[in-house]
């Protein structure tokens, strides 16, 4: 099923139109008296909300550290929102790519919702990530989700988002074994879900496509031997320490791409670092986290997306404003 939360100003007139909307298994971006931006995106990853009954559960051992990383990731999603929200035009959307909670549960799912209604005149869509539960995202915000919303892909968080400019296919790479927690490592789409992804864009290729989903792309040794060169865009401020541990088919995904020259960028999380790349004309975004970093170089932050005609613009929001790639900004020209 697809994961938006909406607004709650908007919830009524979006009752009324529900049935058509999901009939065409698409969201419409509609505007609503404060007129916000419709090429502006906020792309926000790895948030990790962290909940003392996880901790106790799962972290015993560690409980002063984790206890403090709560606090840190806490704090963090909210000097987040209050970016998001002081913008001088809010954003058509707000796109949380992943891995929003640490363990799960219902009490972290509640912290998420708390968190999310610092932003609740933003319409906030939502993927899965390693650290997530799908069940639990859905329980926790039945109350949120637009009612009549038929299912597009069954066992997976999918959608897709409509602008002007480009459409956002959202993905859902979640690897779930384990019914009371997710798998913490490599992701997968699978074959449905690519099958899906190629009729979605097959039925849209008059328009560019930017493909949305957690795990960073890693592509076999052999397919990137036989693959063009990739050019760098964006440094990330820490070592970049390789394309591992994220999407296990990848190489089926690339060769899907390959065939649909409209698909012009996929945007991931995971990494928990700032790094543009393009190859083979697609632009590969991968979002900074807002939680914490692995590399005490890399800033926590978010991306503020621009669409436009014939591209997009990537400005690095860092949460220390003081930061020296805080407003960085990257210019993808589509070709």
């Amino acid at each position: 099923m697809p994961a938006h939360l909406l607004p709650i100003s908007r919830r009524k007139f979006l009752t009324g139109s529900a049935a058509t909307m999901a009939a065409l298994g698409q969201t419409k971006l509609l505007g609503d008296e404060s007129k916000p931006n419709p090429d502006s995106w906020a792309l926000l990853s790895d948030t990790h909300l962290l909940s003392a009954n996880s901790i106790g559960r799962h972290y015993a051992g560690n409980k002063a550290a984790m206890d403090k990383r709560a606090t840190a990731v806490a704090e963090n999603f909210n000097r987040a929102a209050r970016q998001v929200s002081a913008l001088r035009e809010k954003p058509a959307g707000l796109i949380l790519n992943g891995d929003c909670v640490h363990v799960g549960g219902k009490e972290e799912h509640a912290l998420l919702a708390s968190k999310f209604a610092l932003l609740d005149t933003i319409p906030i869509h939502v993927t899965m990530g390693n650290h997530d539960h799908r069940d639990d995202f859905a329980n926790a915000f039945r109350e949120r989700t637009r009612r009549g919303d038929r299912v597009l892909l069954e066992n997976r968080h999918v959608s897709v988002l409509k602008s002007r400019h480009a459409n956002l296919v959202l993905l859902d790479s979640l690897t779930m074994k384990n019914p009371d927690r997710p798998v913490k490592g490599p992701g997968i789409l699978g074959k449905k879900q690519l099958e899906w992804l190629e009729s979605v864009l097959d039925s849209a290729s008059d328009k560019p496509a930017i493909v949305v989903f957690h795990h960073n792309i890693d592509p076999s040794d052999e397919y990137q031997k036989r693959s063009d060169r990739k050019d760098l865009v964006v440094e990330s401020a820490g070592p970049f320490k390789g394309l591992v541990g994220g999407l296990e088919d990848s190489d089926q995904f690339l060769e899907l791409l390959r065939t649909k020259p409209h698909v012009k960028a996929v945007v991931t999380g995971h990494m928990h670092q700032f790094r543009i790349f393009k190859w083979r004309k697609v632009y590969f975004v991968s979002l900074p986290s807002v939680g914490y970093t692995f590399d005490a170089k890399e800033p926590v932050g978010w991306i503020r997306m621009q669409l436009k005609d014939g591209g997009a613009g990537m400005e690095l929001q860092t949460l220390d404003t003081k930061h020296p790639r805080h407003q960085h900004r990257a210019n993808l020209n589509w070709s």
